[in-house]
């Protein structure tokens, strides 16, 4: 695997950093969506290929693509990046997650 496939988030720019001073290509693209059908694309072609976007929105706009790798075997690595846990248990107001909101 030598190409990473993907649209930069808040949530995944520490792996994205890392993955630049690898020896990775990373190929952005405007959105998720069309990341995840070139990861499928290319990696039908090659071996295998990976794909990073972030929590939420990002995941949300590749399913179809990432859903139709999976369904055909296509070997695409899916890297998620997403809020620390600790965001899960304080539960802070935090854009691209759902907050539920309660009045006293």
């Amino acid at each position: 695997m030598d190409h990473l496939f993907g649209v930069p988030g808040d949530f995944v720019l520490g792996f994205l950093n890392q993955a630049l001073k690898s020896d990775l290509k990373y190929i952005g693209t405007c959105n998720e969506l069309n990341a995840a059908y070139a990861a499928d694309g290319y990696a039908r072609i090659r071996a295998s290929v990976h794909f990073a976007s972030t929590f939420g929105v990002g995941e949300l706009s590749a399913i179809n693509g990432v859903a139709g790798a999976f369904a055909e075997r296509v070997p695409v690595v899916v890297i998620t990046g997403s809020p620390s846990t600790v965001y899960f248990r304080t539960r802070p107001l935090l854009h691209h997650t759902l907050a539920i909101i309660r009045s006293h």
